[in-house]
Parts: C-alpha cells; sequence; structure tokens
C-alpha cells in the first residue's frame, strides 16, 4: 500500500472528506483526488503540513505502513493539552477482512444458486418431454 493509500484510509477512517483535507493543509483543489487516482507520491512539505494539523495521526505509519495509524496520545499544538486517541483502525481493519470474505462467500453461494436453477430447469424441461412423449404414445394407441 502506497502512503496516499494510507492517507486516503485515514481520512476514512476519520470521515474527513477530500475538500476539508485540502482545504485543512492548504492544497488546490483535487489535488488529493487526482494524487489517490494516480497512485502518486507524497512530498515531503505535505507530509509535515500533514502532522502540523493532525497531530494524531502517526506519520511513519503512513510512510512505510509501520505501527497504529493513529499515536496513542498527542500534545494538542494550540491548547498543549494531551490527548489521548482512541484507535479503531486495528478494528477497522478486521471488520474490513470479514466483510471481504462474506462478501466471497455470497458470490459462491450466488454461483452455486444459479447451477441449482439450471438443473431444476433441465429436470422441468425432461418431465415436460416425458409427459408429451406419452401424450403421443398414447394418441398412437388410441389410433391403431
Amino acid at each position: 500500500m502506497k502512503p496516499i493509500e494510507r492517507l486516503a484510509l485515514y481520512l476514512k477512517t476519520r470521515h474527513i472528506t477530500p475538500h476539508s483535507f485540502e482545504k485543512k493543509i492548504h492544497l488546490s483543489n483535487g489535488y488529493f483526488s487526482k494524487q489517490l487516482r494516480n497512485l502518486g507520491s507524497v512530498g515531503s512539505d505535505i507530509l509535515i503540513k500533514i502532522h502540523e494539523n493532525y497531530r494524531e495521526l502517526n506519520i511513519l505509519w503512513i510512510l512505510i505502513g509501520e505501527g497504529d495509524m493513529l499515536v496513542e496520545n498527542y500534545i494538542h499544538p494550540e491548547t498543549g493539552e494531551k490527548i489521548i486517541v482512541e484507535n479503531n483502525f486495528k478494528t477497522y481493519v478486521s471488520d474490513d477482512s470479514k466483510l471481504k470474505l462474506l462478501e466471497e462467500d455470497i458470490q459462491k453461494m450466488n454461483f452455486m444458486i444459479k447451477d441449482k436453477e439450471k438443473i431444476i430447469s433441465l429436470y422441468e424441461f425432461m418431465l415436460h418431454n416425458q409427459n408429451a412423449n406419452s401424450t403421443i404414445q398414447e394418441a398412437v394407441a388410441i389410433g391403431s
């Protein structure tokens, strides 16, 4: 996963829109979306702005994916207050992988249902043809 993708994951988990993110760190409109679409790189100047404005975000995690997404606690830059952050990233990743497994199971079940429907249609066709053949045989027997 590239740093831009990890940044997108952070924004998604914190419910931050790309527009408000761009505005907060003084990026041009659409910059983040364009970088994400092209899997572009995140420059050091932007990383510094991110670190200054999103202190709870672990910059090492953004850069190389090590550690937790959020730092356990940090000092708020304006108030000096120690902030304790609840780190739900591990839960998010766990729930996301469970969801993917469930989606795969649903796809398999839909495939199985389609197969069963084909088998039922084949049996119905065979049953209909068998009834038609016996009716023809009865008509031939009566006519003889």
